[in-house]
């Protein structure tokens, strides 16, 4: 069996995007990391010559991936089964995305051995990437190279003139150590001998990144000083092209954070049964003293975040990091999200919004 055959194929999928409808037409991209080259899968309304123009096998996918996309009503149930509808498309065509393109992705990107130093945070951030696309000639699909396409880069940089003022010291992306990717865009590294965590910017049509670090730099810089078990902002991250995130102290996390704490901790009770076909999760008990640490701890400080008139915003278990050092919890992520379930939409950005989710975060705590 050779290194490239199928059983050894396995593309990881880095992004899924549309053109959105205020563009000039639908386009939909599929992105994949594949032995160190990222591919962008192109399909496209607007083909190269030589190929079919005729109803396209590719345009087909563009009208079910549209189609899908609409939701007719706003309330989040509509919304949510758009979405469900959405990502089960997607995945359906990229079936047939990846079997077209498979032999063309196993050519341009052959596997490699690992390099032993570990790379910079801009050779993450600035992949090599190769644009391909979807197209149909004489009736069949296939996949043709479009070196005349722009690179597409997933970055949104920080123009804020507040934040780009604030006196904190900038580290270049190239100076920047990676030592493991922690979830999208967040990243263990090393700087300047010492461990922390860098956050990216997305290209995302919203401020997150930017009300993120806002918070921080004023919980750290009020009169009240800086606040305990929560994220020190350490500085802003530059690559050549602008501000693109900023870095924290890096807090070593027991079991990833205190959602996952407590499913293994309800598997190993028994409450919860173990999923046969998963690996099996650590197993773990959690007496009462701790959480009742764990619960005045996350009232302590999100009583004193209020204080400074700061909100948490996407409060829930999955943002309540426990220090494996200390036991102690921290709250992360002030980025404003609002994961489902947690709070009202009402709610939402609002004090009142963040004791919902404490209400709810403190009784699955009792619950375990």
């Amino acid at each position: 069996m050779t290194a490239q055959s199928h059983s050894t194929f396995h593309p990881v999928v880095s992004d899924r995007r549309s053109s959105g409808y205020d563009s000039e037409f639908y386009t939909f991209t599929y992105a994949y990391q594949y032995n160190n080259i990222v591919f962008d899968i192109l399909l496209s309304p607007d083909t190269p010559l030589g190929c079919d123009t005729t109803n396209p096998i590719e345009r087909q996918y563009l009208q079910t991936l549209e189609s899908v996309g609409q939701c007719d009503g706003d309330n989040e149930e509509d919304i949510h089964r758009m979405l469900e509808e959405a990502n089960r498309a997607e995945v359906e065509i990229e079936k047939d995305v990846l079997e077209v393109c498979k032999s063309t992705m196993q050519a341009l990107a052959p596997r490699t051995e690992a390099l032993g130093k570990k790379p910079s945070l801009h050779s993450w951030m600035y992949p090599e990437t190769i644009n391909l696309q979807l197209v149909t000639k004489k009736g069949i699909l296939t996949v043709v190279k479009r070196d005349d396409l722009p690179i597409y880069d997933l970055h949104a940089y920080i123009t804020d003139p507040q934040v780009l003022a604030f006196n904190l010291p900038h580290h270049m992306t190239s100076d920047i150590q990676v030592i493991t990717k922690l979830y999208p865009f967040v990243y263990k590294v090393y700087v300047k001998g010492q461990t922390m965590v860098a956050k990216l910017g997305r290209s995302v049509a919203h401020d997150s990144i930017t009300d993120e670090i806002k918070k921080l730099y004023g919980i750290q810089t009020s009169a009240e000083g800086p606040l305990a078990r929560v994220p020190q902002l350490n500085g802003l991250v530059s690559s050549p092209m602008g501000v693109v995130g900023f870095l924290t102290n890096y807090i070593p996390s027991l079991f990833h954070n205190l959602e996952y704490l407590l499913i293994c901790a309800r598997i190993t009770s028994g409450a919860v049964p173990k999923n046969k076909d998963a690996p099996s999760p650590p197993a773990i008990t959690i007496s009462k003293e701790r959480k009742e640490k764990w619960t005045s701890q996350i009232q302590e400080t999100l009583q004193s975040l209020h204080a400074r008139n700061v909100i948490w915003g996407d409060a829930k278990l999955a943002n309540i990091l426990i220090d494996e050092m200390t036991d102690d919890s921290w709250i992360v992520d002030f980025g404003g999200g609002n994961t489902q379930g947690w709070i009202e939409h009402d709610l939402h950005g609002s004090k009142a919004g963040d004791l919902q989710a404490l209400d709810r975060i403190t009784a699955e705590l009792a619950a375990v």
